[in-house]
């Protein structure tokens, strides 16, 4: 997994966003969503298969029930809104600056604690901007 400094973010005008600023899906999201989704639609046949099986029990086909639709709202929860936080968390990032962080290191004991202070400060921000903005901007790299 490759991680970009807020500098190098998606913009609205990122060739590589569309019009809203959104990057497309990643291999990663597409692959782990169609696993889940051929999980959830094997488990609905299976489902299936118990159900018009002669001696099948209830307690089957409600656990193989539950299973395929635990997988398929899996699915469609991580395709729609998978990278939203990590989006408003990038937008978050790509407005703070040498400042910001400035002002939460000096009331700090540490890198650690500059990057709760910008995540308190900053709600949205989310844990792994936040520590890149201390790389970037903190006083150990200068």
């Amino acid at each position: 997994m490759t991680s970009r400094t807020p500098s190098e973010r998606p913009s609205r005008t990122d060739p590589g966003s569309d019009a809203d600023g959104h990057r497309p899906r990643g291999l990663q999201t597409v692959a782990y969503v169609a696993a889940t989704a051929l999980g959830g639609i094997g488990a609905l046949v299976v489902a299936v298969v118990e159900l018009v099986s002669p001696d099948a029990s209830l307690f089957d086909v409600l656990v193989w029930g539950a299973l395929a639709i635990l997988l398929l709202g899996a699915a469609a929860h991580r395709w729609w809104f998978g990278g939203r936080a990590e989006e408003r968390s990038h937008l978050v990032a790509v407005n703070l600056g040498r400042v910001e962080v400035a002002d939460a290191e000096r009331s700090s004991s540490g890198e650690i604690d500059t990057v709760r202070r910008l995540r308190s400060a900053h709600p949205r921000l989310g844990l792994r901007d936040a520590y890149e903005l201390v790389k970037l901007h903190g006083t150990g790299n200068r």
